[in-house]
């Protein structure tokens, strides 16, 4: 059994179910060094970077990692970490000399404060891939691009906070993380966080239960600056929107930077307080539209020189004339077309992008698909008509199975929060937005939900 093509193909499926902040951060370091018979089962050896990097996996990911390796190895699998001993020297030497911290263990990671830059990305999490230099800007994110520009000149002052919205896989994660190297280059001392808002949620949860309450405030609220992804998470958490709202405040009145980023403007948010929305609004609010032809090319221009090969212009032109919808989207083709090419031994040109799209993209393409349908072949795979769908029913299945429906949607269709409410006999925006919500998180989350997803939209374009 070759160990390292069973992980290539797990991270690449690991790769679609979780954000892409997750999967940079946390599942791609990992290393799977070993995989043996455990009598009927078998046993999976993780190798991962340190031990906060062991606890974090084990707390939030072990569960889809063993999914994963469970439906391609047709076997039971445990899993076990094992810290590189290389890379866990100096993280053993933070540990022990904070064993006495009421920190430690919870927030270990936020301990060191060492200005050489591996440390300073390790600090705020930031990933070493999404700087300004490989940020590609275009008329979809001139606006945002300039902003950020100006965070990093006069942080905390000029624009506090800073706001970035757009839809899935535009760029919004990367500026955010450009910014904070781009601060910790101009400012060695600068305390960065990066988190997602289903960290800052976690973290609250476990500090609550600890009773860790001062560490928990002090890490949030000591820092220089404070990035938090998908902020539009927080809705409908009362308790979570309450310390974000004190976090909020200590820092801003402190001149510290805020960037938040959300798939939505603030005032769509749905269930946040006014309080927290009206101060979301008081900064400076921008979005990243998806990008234009020539935006697309110039990033497959500067995908492949950060892979270090040679591709022929007219096959990325190929490319970005195929994938128009996000910029995440648009480097899966890519990696999927130089996976072909290096199969066949060949150089990305050409012939070998048309090979890949003949057939399963263009026919995809071809096809136009009412939304009524949507809604008809959704039902249909859960066994319920359509009238059950559109209905006012508040069952748990076919409450999945509309919610299910408003995504594909939304996702595929790109229709619009109100027109899929009038599909829906008139529903408000709002409900809708909760319910696209809902499966978003689940696909992220739950493979049962994405295996459904994929093959609906299989069915819908078959």
């Amino acid at each position: 059994m070759e160990v390292n093509s069973v992980w290539k193909s797990a991270l690449a499926e690991l790769e679609l179910s979780l954000s892409r902040a997750n999967f940079e951060t946390w599942i791609k370091p990992t290393k799977l060094i070993e995989l043996k018979s455990n009598g009927s089962n078998l046993l999976a050896q993780l190798q991962v970077p340190s031990g906060f990097y062991q606890q974090m996996l084990s707390q939030r990911y072990v569960g889809q990692i063993q999914n994963v390796l469970e439906k391609r190895l047709g076997k039971h699998v445990e899993i076990v970490f094992t810290v590189s001993q290389s890379q866990s020297l100096e993280k053993d030497k933070i540990t022990k000399s904070s064993q006495n911290s009421e920190e430690q263990p919870l927030f270990a990671m936020a301990q060191n404060s060492s200005n050489n830059s591996l440390d300073r990305s390790r600090r705020g999490f930031l990933n070493p891939r999404l700087t300004f230099d490989t940020f590609v800007v275009g008329s979809s994110n001139n606006f945002a691009h300039a902003a950020a520009l100006g965070v990093v000149q006069n942080p905390g002052r000029k624009y506090n906070p800073l706001f970035i919205y757009g839809g899935v896989g535009l760029g919004k994660t990367h500026l955010m993380h450009a910014i904070g190297h781009a601060l910790l280059d101009k400012y060695p001392d600068f305390k960065i966080l990066y988190i997602s808002t289903e960290t800052f949620v976690n973290d609250l949860i476990s500090s609550l239960k600890s009773k860790k309450t001062t560490a928990f405030k002090k890490r949030y609220r000591s820092c220089d600056v404070l990035l938090v992804d998908d902020i539009q998470f927080i809705s409908g958490k009362e308790s979570t929107q309450e310390e974000f709202f004190h976090t909020f405040n200590e820092l801003y009145m402190a001149e510290k930077q805020i960037i938040l980023t959300s798939d939505r403007p603030p005032e769509e948010i749905p269930r946040v307080e006014e309080r927290l929305t009206s101060r979301f609004l008081g900064g400076l609010t921008v979005d990243i539209q998806p990008p234009d032809f020539e935006m697309r090319v110039g990033i497959l221009q500067q995908k492949v020189k950060e892979i270090g090969i040679e591709a022929e212009a007219e096959a990325l032109e190929i490319i970005a004339e195929k994938v128009s919808k996000n910029v995440r989207e648009l480097e899966g083709e890519l990696k999927k077309v130089l996976a072909l090419a290096e199969m066949r031994g060949m150089s990305l040109n050409k012939e070998i992008v048309e090979a890949h799209f003949g057939t399963k993209k263009q026919k995809r393409e071809r096809k136009r698909v009412r939304p009524t349908s949507v809604i008809a072949r959704t039902a249909k795979y859960f066994e319920l008509s359509s009238s059950d769908v559109r209905g006012k029913s508040r069952k748990a299945p076919i409450v999945h199975a509309r919610h299910m429906a408003m995504y594909i949607l939304k996702s595929e269709l790109n229709l619009s929060l109100e027109r899929i409410g009038e599909l829906f006999g008139g529903r408000d925006h709002t409900t809708v937005m909760h319910g696209v919500d809902k499966i978003k998180t689940l696909i992220n989350k739950d493979n049962k939900t994405a295996d459904e997803y994929r093959e609906i939209c299989g069915l819908i374009w078959e």
